[in-house]
């Protein structure tokens, strides 16, 4: 039924939930599993400020965290525009990516999942998932229902909704 399946996640509860199911699929049908991680431009400083403490990354976020609080204003990054007006620094995000999509991974492939694979890509969460879906021609999505920045998503709607309503592809939002 399914050949690959596409599991975005950004490290929170929600996401290791919806990771634990699309390792069961994968297995289940012998699909591919591709792994996504995209960091946010808006991320909420107290959720990386928790993720850092669980994940054993304090003391670098920490560093990031403090330098953040002494600014008056946000800083605009002109290097990337995915990351236009925002606080974070894209490496800490980026850094913060790359262990996020690595522990994904190696929880698959303890679980006995060897066909996995994992990218981080840079830009608008949503936009990014579905051109994952497109471009490496995904059967299903299973994700997480709220991340690590639920407020956001209250207001402005969540990634999960945006991508459940524009793939063309099965969507499986987990809670």
């Amino acid at each position: 039924m399914f050949k690959k399946i596409l599991c975005p996640t950004d490290g929170s509860d929600h996401a290791y939930k919806a990771l634990d199911i699309a390792i069961d699929l994968a297995k289940n049908y012998n699909a591919e599993l591709v792994l996504l991680h995209v960091p946010s431009r808006s991320e909420n400083i107290g959720g990386l400020r928790r993720f850092a403490e669980i994940e054993g990354l304090t003391p670098r976020v920490n560093k990031e965290i403090d330098r953040l609080r002494t600014m008056d204003y946000r800083v605009s990054v002109a290097t990337d525009s995915a990351f236009q007006d925002s606080g974070v620094s894209p490496q800490l995000l980026v850094e913060i990516g790359r262990h996020i999509i690595a522990g994904a991974k190696g929880r698959a492939r303890r679980k006995g999942l060897e066909n996995v694979e994992a990218l981080l890509e840079i830009g608008d969460p949503a936009d990014r998932i579905l051109k994952c879906v497109d471009s490496e021609k995904i059967d299903c999505v299973i994700m997480g229902s709220r991340g690590l920045n639920d407020l956001k998503g209250l207001f402005l709607g969540s990634v999960s909704h945006k991508v459940a309503n524009r793939a063309p592809c099965t969507c499986i939002t987990v809670k």
